[in-house]
C-alpha cells in the first residue's frame, strides 16, 4: 500500500482513512508533474486512476463529471475524461 501511495500527494493521509476502510473518493494534484489522481475505494478495493499533462482547472473539470468515482471502471473513467476534456485528449493519456 504504500508503494501504491507514495506518488500521491498527501499519501500518508489518505492511507489512513483507507486503513480504517470506509467508502472513500479523494483527488490529488501535483503541480510539478501537472498529474492527478483520483483514487477511490469501496472499503473492500481501492483503485487509482491517473490523469497527466492537464492542469489544475482540468482537473476539477474531470471531478466535475464524476461526482462517485467509485462507481467508475476505467473504460467509463476514460469516457468520463474525453467528454469532461474536450475531443484533444488521446485515449491513451488516460
Amino acid at each position: 500500500m504504500a508503494k501504491f501511495l507514495a506518488p500521491i500527494p498527501n499519501g500518508e493521509r489518505l492511507g489512513e482513512i483507507l486503513e480504517d476502510r470506509h467508502p472513500v473518493a479523494s483527488r490529488a494534484y501535483d503541480d510539478e508533474t501537472w498529474t492527478a489522481r483520483f483514487v477511490a475505494s469501496d472499503a473492500t478495493e481501492v483503485k487509482c486512476f491517473t490523469v497527466s499533462d492537464i492542469t489544475i482547472d482540468q482537473a476539477e473539470m474531470i471531478a466535475a463529471a464524476c461526482p462517485d468515482i467509485r462507481e467508475l471502471e476505467l473504460a467509463e473513467f476514460r469516457r468520463t475524461v474525453e467528454q469532461a476534456l474536450g475531443p484533444t485528449l488521446e485515449a491513451d493519456d488516460a
